[in-house]
């Protein structure tokens, strides 16, 4: 109901209590229950006896009721959950997935306190930055898992491209550099059998519009740094959806090619000289290529190497 009711106030004259409680087949008073509820989220309404409410200003926080009118998606985005602060929207996004919920469903939070990346790291997640977990059933082994790391990637810098002047650069295998700076996260979590995933979480952190720690500022940056304004969130949120709603098309047909073809246009890996980190492994090489399933394969001097996972350094 709230949605419908922005809908309605999004005009510039005011509309009366009653009408609004006529067209939507309710009570004023659940009219105005929502209202206060909307004013609480942020939404500048002005509400004047006799007249009605007016919506005067909408907010830049990822909701559904935000997000609706940009998204244009056939899986992704269809539901959204919101919360205004949580631990983790990985952690959300498993159990809704355990329960059983619709595909594409999207968990997004205004701040995580218990955000993290991979191998267990801290991930800073304070108000301002774009945090979330989209729910998919892709119906591929795992060992395909990182076609959908890499499907998100390129989503997430084609929307960063097109709201900024910016040009981000994927780091295999899950980081998106801007000026050498990382400016966002992918977290791909799986629940598989040996031959089949039963459901990934795609989970993505992003320094939008949030603050930058000091022990953080040599190694990452944030939109607003870098353009030196504020980014929307709700905008830049829905095209990454819109995005990955078109990748992930391509790869539930088995098209992984369309994906490695972008991926690679925004990677400069190819051809570099790299160090390897990864566990006990630690081995230095050129890379020559990232295969069909995402792997980086490197020309050292034990020979041709093929690596799933792993921290890199360029030589």
């Amino acid at each position: 109901m709230r949605e419908k009711i922005l809908e309605l106030l999004n005009k510039k004259d005011f509309v009366s209590g009653k009408n609004l409680a006529k067209q939507l087949n309710v009570s004023r008073t659940a009219i105005w229950k929502q209202i206060k509820i909307l004013q609480n989220y942020g939404y500048d309404i002005d509400s004047v006896k006799n007249r009605g409410y007016r919506l005067v200003s909408r907010p830049d926080i990822p909701r559904y009721e935000e997000i609706s009118s940009y998204l244009n998606t056939e899986f992704i985005g269809k539901k959204i959950v919101y919360f205004e602060k949580t631990d983790s929207t990985n952690i959300h996004a498993k159990k809704l997935a355990k329960e059983g919920v619709s595909e594409g469903c999207v968990v997004v939070a205004g701040k995580q306190e218990k955000g993290r990346g991979r191998k267990d790291r801290i991930w800073s997640s304070p108000e301002g930055g774009l945090w979330f977990s989209v729910i998919l059933y892709p119906r591929i082994p795992p060992q395909n898992a990182m076609i959908l790391t890499m499907a998100a990637s390129v989503s997430v810098v084609e929307a960063i491209t097109k709201h900024t002047n910016l040009k981000p650069v994927i780091k295999w295998p899950n980081d998106i550099l801007v000026k050498g700076k990382k400016i966002c996260g992918i977290l791909t979590e799986l629940d598989a059998e040996m031959d089949l995933i039963h459901y990934a979480v795609i989970g993505v952190g992003i320094n939008v519009n949030n603050n930058i720690s000091k022990e953080l500022k040599e190694i990452a940056t944030s939109l607003k740094i870098e353009i030196k304004k504020k980014c929307s969130r709700v905008e830049l949120f829905a095209d990454i959806l819109n995005n990955f709603d078109k990748k992930y098309k391509c790869i539930k047909f088995g098209d992984f090619k369309c994906i490695r073809d972008s991926w690679f246009l925004y990677s400069n890996i190819i051809g570099k000289n790299i160090r390897v980190d990864d566990e006990n492994l630690s081995i230095d090489g050129i890379v020559i290529d990232v295969d069909r399933d995402g792997c980086l394969i490197i020309d050292s001097s034990k020979g041709k190497i093929r690596l799933v996972s792993g921290d890199i350094t360029i030589i």
